[in-house]
Parts: C-alpha cells; structure tokens; sequence
C-alpha cells in the first residue's frame, strides 16, 4: 500500500515535472517568440526612423543641392553677362580700330588717286598751254600771212588797173580780146586753197 502511494506520488511528482518543463518551454518558446517578434519589431522601427531620417537628409541635402545650384546658376549668370558685357565692349572696340584703320587707308587711296589725278590734269593742262601757244602763235603767223595776201592782192588789183588803162590808151583800136595776150585772165583758185579758205572762214 506505501509502494503504491510511493509509486503514486512519483507518477504524479514525474507528472508534475513534466508538466512543468512542458510549461517552462512553452514560456520560453513564448518568451523567444515575443523577444523575436519584439527585435523584429524594433528592427523595423529603426528601419523606418533609419529611413525617415534618410528621407529627411536626402531632403535637406537636395534643397541644399537646389539652393547652392540656384546660387551658383545665379552667379554664373551673372558671371556669363558680366562675361558677354565684357566682349561686347571688346569687340566694340576692335571694331572701331578696324573702322578707323579702313577709314585711314581709304583717305590714303583717295590721296593718292588725288595726287595722280593732279598730276594727270597738271599734264595735261601744260600741254594743253603749250598747244594754245602753238595755235597762237599759228594764228599769229596766219594773220600777217593774210595781211600780205590783202596788201599783195589790192596792189595786183591796182597794177592790172592800171596796165590796162595803158592798154587801153596805147592800143584805143584792140576790140575785146585781141589785148588778152597782153594781160590774161586772173586763174582761178585752185579747188584744194579754196576749201581751205572755206575751212578757215568757217
């Protein structure tokens, strides 16, 4: 009867045990679960503050980026026109050195185009004097040549005149023409003198 609780109490003490590492492993498993699901837990809040504060970095680095790229695009605007101002004045002043430069070498041409201008009408107007002194001079010539025709042909005029008074006084019986062997005809002037003489008249 005493084995039999004996053995009894052993059953039932076994029992508990069992039981009790049953429980206490339950609890553990319980406990490992809840320490995982609680790391877990905490692993994905440090995530996501580890990626809102990633977030909010990327944030202040990009509006930082943004600031800085406006300021610098600002000032290298700024840079880029001070830049172009910059050529413009430069250019500006290229241009009117080339300008001046034209300018000067065009009067230069024109002078000298002038010059042979000047020369050329120079000559031109020497010749012309000493071809008016010429013409002058021809005229000139002409002129007394022309008195002596005048006088030589008034005193022919008056010589025939005369000699043929004295023909006509020496031989009163000579009918028209027999005397012309005495004092012939006055010749023509030649066809070539009397154009001249036309040309000259004119």
């Amino acid at each position: 009867m005493i084995q039999q609780m004996d053995d009894e109490l052993k059953r039932e003490h076994t029992a508990a045990e069992q039981r009790m590492v049953h429980r206490i492993q339950r609890i553990m498993m319980e406990c490992h679960r809840e320490k995982m699901e609680a790391v877990q837990k905490a692993r994905e809040e440090e995530r996501e503050i580890a990626q809102k504060v990633i977030e909010d970095q990327r944030s202040i680095v990009l509006e930082e980026l943004v600031t800085t790229g406006v300021t610098a695009i600002k000032d290298q605007k700024a840079s880029l026109g001070q830049l172009i101002k910059a050529k413009e004045h430069e250019m500006n002043v290229y241009y009117g050195i080339a300008q001046r430069q034209k300018q000067e070498e065009v009067q230069e041409v024109l002078q000298e185009k002038e010059k042979t201008h000047q020369a050329t009408l120079d000559n031109v107007m020497g010749k012309l004097v000493n071809t008016q002194g010429e013409l002058l001079s021809v005229a000139k010539q002409l002129g007394i040549m022309t008195n002596w025709k005048d006088f030589l042909e008034e005193e022919l005029q008056e010589t025939r005149a005369a000699f043929q008074k004295y023909i006509n006084y020496t031989f009163p019986k000579l009918t028209p023409g027999h005397a012309d062997f005495i004092l012939p005809e006055r010749k023509k002037t030649p066809s070539r003198l009397a154009k001249e003489t036309d040309k000259s008249t004119d």
